[in-house]
């Protein structure tokens, strides 16, 4: 079978991609990613396939492009900020940049079955219009995007003229075939409606990229609580409160606590200009997930969806201060669960960030309801499942998890 991926370029919406592309080459399957210039040597370097597609991160000039960021700084975060992003960009101008790229690929590499993480639009308007199956990967599945839903279904049906096809009324297109998320069930949003073709599974993380090691101090800290700060990547390019002011004020709150606190900063920020820090504070510009938060209790974190399942894969109580797009999703429904205490970046301060620590670390109903998601996920299949799904789509051609679909077996 050959799989054809595709991602937007941004690491964020590539990584999970990863796990299942993996495990589908272990299975003995063919597998290549399309995707911009500026992250193929990092699909490369993992030994798949690539074939370039789409704009790159900036935008290489494209000037539609580059009249939607300048709009973009105008706005301050919140709906009308993320439905540009969503709506113009990524459903938009990218899509539509895309899509020229991946109907001559699919023709000429002739895939099986089309993979998307589920922002990349162009490869399920490519696939239906060549008559491949498709399948999707939420990436950000507490994200409600309703509100947007007319500004995407515009572009959506603009994208689908291109490709010689009609409008698409619900979207109904974009999961057609099989929508895999990889998150437990009980954290997935009752209000956000799910579709037919929906299989939640167990999360398998991938952050690393290249050697990058544990650093030698982590051995080294005191037998205390650790508590790790990061406010992601993305923050630091839209919000110019993010790095260093945020930061500072989280540290603030939590120098003179009795735990160790581990910072990273983004590999494109100076941890200089956080300043001096007592000896139990550690700066870094990155350090993969993987590898540091089996070290960790506390996890304050932006709210994002990777960093916020990483967390409590690994059994990180957790503070959030949501900051963009799906960020504020991700933070109130760990909040309702009882997972994590939420603080809107309007409300943070030193002494907000030092009780909300205190708040987690003491109370054990956090670690409970943290423990019972943490089984949840770990009773759930994994990869393996997804690439078995994957196979009955090839042959069949049609949803495998629908109710009246027929049982493919192995599945």
């Amino acid at each position: 079978m050959r799989l054809l991926f595709t991602s937007i370029p941004s690491t964020g919406h590539l990584h999970p991609l990863v796990p299942l592309a993996i495990a589908a080459r272990a299975a003995g399957h063919e597998v290549a990613f399309a995707c911009a210039e500026s992250i193929r040597s990092a699909v490369e370097e993992l030994g798949f396939r690539t074939f370039a597609a789409g704009l790159n991160r900036d935008g290489d000039g494209d000037p539609e492009f580059d009249a939607l960021k300048v709009r973009a700084r105008r706005l301050s975060p919140g709906p009308e900020m993320d439905q540009l992003a969503i709506a113009d960009v990524i459903y938009g101008v990218r899509a539509r940049r895309m899509l020229p790229d991946l109907l001559e690929i699919c023709r000429q590499w002739r895939p099986d079955v089309v993979v998307r993480e589920n922002f990349e639009a162009a490869a399920a308007v490519a696939a239906e219009r060549l008559g491949i199956p498709h399948a999707s990967v939420d990436i950000m599945p507490l994200f409600d995007t309703g509100p947007m839903q007319p500004a995407v279904q515009e572009q959506i049906d603009r994208l689908r003229a291109d490709a010689g096809l009609g409008p698409d009324p619900g979207l109904h297109m974009l999961h057609r075939h099989l929508h895999l998320c990889f998150a437990p069930p009980s954290l997935l949003n009752p209000a956000i409606p799910k579709p037919a073709t929906l299989r939640t599974l167990r999360p398998t993380f991938y952050d690393q990229v290249g050697s990058e090691a544990l650093p030698d101090w982590v051995a080294r800290m005191p037998a205390q609580p650790t508590a790790y700060v990061t406010v992601g990547t993305v923050a630091n390019r839209w919000r110019t409160d993010v790095f260093p002011g945020m930061v500072r004020t989280i540290l603030k709150g939590l120098r003179d606590e009795p735990i160790n606190v581990v910072v990273t900063v983004g590999r494109d920020a100076d941890p200089a200009e956080l300043g001096p820090q007592p000896s139990n504070v550690h700066i870094e510009r990155f350090i993969p997930h993987s590898l540091l938060l089996p070290h960790c209790d506390l996890a304050i974190t932006h709210g994002g969806f990777g960093t916020v399942m990483g967390s409590i894969d690994a059994g990180l109580l957790q503070v959030l201060v949501p900051l963009l797009v799906d960020d504020p999703h991700n933070a109130r429904r760990c909040a309702e669960l009882g997972l994590a205490r939420m603080i809107r970046p309007e409300e943070l301060t030193a002494d907000r960030t030092r009780e909300a620590v205190r708040d987690v670390l003491r109370d054990p109903a956090y670690r409970a309801n943290l423990q019972r998601i943490r089984a949840e996920i770990r009773a759930q299949p994994g990869p393996d499942l997804a690439v078995g799904l994957l196979e009955c789509l090839a042959v069949d051609r049609e949803s495998p998890v629908r109710p009246a679909a027929r049982p493919c077996a192995g599945v």
